[in-house]
């Protein structure tokens, strides 16, 4: 942020002083009331503020929900303002690292718990029989004593404090990337200018807006952020349509001096983008129509011709196994027709449209790299249970659909249509309905190779009484 400091030396003066606030004993009432100010006027106290805001959220707090609703109100305001007042906020100490580096996860501490201990292994909490079929003891003894920590804290009651948080949080990186009206819902806050215009151009304006873009997308792509934060980052999509819909206009999509490999624009990597897409779709959130948006531009994306630039070259196939998966499990789960069954009218991409993401994220785009869709499938699955969307032990379904892709004959899968063969995978009956269909028998083996034989038995006598 050199030449940022440079150019604003007056802000950089004011701003860049120690702190002398003593914040140990600020309420949230305290707290939002000298944020509102810090944040409007400047203040070498800001970052301390904005910490122990967070502090208090997470140790409970009284009215804490009240207080996320005026911190929230207060972040959005900032959107409709010019640039040089968000770089004086940049330039306050230690802010620039706060809202762009790694000091704050915006994790609750249920998903802290996971990333931080051997809970990570198994993505999450792993199915109790999962856990009763690990062979190590005493890898056993330690995982069921961490679930029952994650059983405690799944239970909690109300909004966890990551989301609190995250009102303020998220919504100070969304004011940094763009400038905009605000409308009657946040789920509309990103839509705008991106500040300072042409990234390219690389002035102070520009860089703030493209570091304030990357950690924005990051987060909202972090399974683990969103699931902690939930609907307080409703911009987040709208904010992606933004910035996708400017680059592409601008031919910036992939820019190697903007993006790292496998993005399309700052932080937005093409199979994250399509998960959390389809993850906010199934979870009827309240931005799902501007990720239904995002993949309707995702698949003209994946249609178009491209240089050494192309964002799924290389992609990592534990990567293009981990999509495959949660693909299948958007198949299973939405109506490929219509939104009518979340109640809010809005078209869904149709098969079309992802048999061509699919294609192309996991390989097939190019029939002369179509060979990796038999490593794609080998890793979902026999590996699925690591890497997949859910918990170990919780996504044998899809790696008996790759099971079931991995055996059957074929000459190629250039021209595959997923989503049909999803669904007439999932049509076939159980074994006891049909015990003699040579297409029932193959489905059941499928199960059997992703459930092992005791868990398959288990299951196959429960759905036969």
């Amino acid at each position: 942020m050199a030449a940022h400091k440079s150019s604003n030396g007056k802000i950089h003066k004011k701003n860049c002083k120690p702190s002398s606030l003593d914040t140990t004993k600020m309420d949230l009432d305290h707290c939002t009331k000298a944020l509102k100010s810090a944040l409007y006027g400047g203040s070498p106290d800001l970052y301390f503020i904005i910490k122990r805001v967070r502090e208090l959220f997470d140790n409970g707090a009284e009215n804490s929900d009240m207080a996320a609703f005026h911190l929230h109100s207060i972040a959005r305001g900032l959107m409709s303002l010019n640039t040089p007042l968000l770089l004086g906020i940049v330039a306050c100490p230690y802010m620039s690292s706060l809202l762009f580096g790694e000091e704050e996860d915006l994790l609750s501490t249920k998903y802290r718990l996971v990333k931080n201990t051997k809970l990570a292994k198994y993505n999450g909490r792993p199915s109790d029989e999962f856990l009763e079929d690990i062979e190590d003891e005493t890898e056993k003894e330690e995982v069921t004593l961490l679930v029952e920590r994650y059983d405690k804290l799944d239970d909690s009651w109300g909004q966890p404090s990551s989301m609190s948080f995250c009102y303020l949080y998220f919504n100070l990186i969304v004011a940094c990337t763009i400038r905009g009206q605000l409308s009657h819902s946040s789920t509309h806050d990103g839509n705008g200018t991106l500040r300072g215009g042409n990234p390219k151009m690389k002035s102070p304006e520009t860089l703030l807006s493209t570091a304030a873009l990357r950690r924005a997308m990051e987060l909202w792509t972090d399974p683990h952020v969103l699931a902690s934060c939930g609907d307080a980052m409703a911009p987040a999509a709208s904010l992606a349509v933004t910035a996708v819909e400017y680059y592409q206009v601008h031919n910036l999509l992939c820019e190697e001096h903007l993006c790292n490999a496998h993005e399309l624009v700052p932080g937005l990597a093409i199979d994250h983008l399509a998960m959390t897409c389809m993850k906010e779709i199934l979870d009827g959130a309240g931005s799902a129509s501007y990720s239904s948006k995002l993949l309707k531009s995702l698949k003209d994306i994946c249609g178009k011709v491209w240089d050494a630039n192309c964002p799924w070259r290389n992609l990592p196939i534990e990567r293009r196994a981990t999509f495959a998966i949660a693909f299948y499990d958007y198949v299973e789960n939405a109506d490929n027709n219509s939104f009518s069954s979340y109640g809010r009218g809005v078209e869904l991409p149709d098969n079309d449209d992802m048999n061509q993401i699919f294609r192309t994220i996991v390989g097939l785009h190019n029939p002369i790299d179509a060979t990796i869709a038999g490593s794609v499938w080998k890793t979902a699955a026999e590996d699925g249970e690591f890497i997949g969307v859910h918990g170990s032990g919780c996504n044998y379904r899809s790696r008996a659909f790759f099971y079931y892709l991995l055996r059957s004959e074929s000459d190629g899968w250039e021209g595959m249509d997923v989503t049909k063969l999803i669904k007439e995978f999932e049509d076939i009956p159980r074994i006891h309905k049909a015990p003699d269909d040579p297409k029932v028998k193959e489905k059941d083996e499928c199960f059997r190779l992703a459930e092992g034989d005791k868990r398959h038995d288990e299951m196959n006598r429960i759905f036969s009484s």
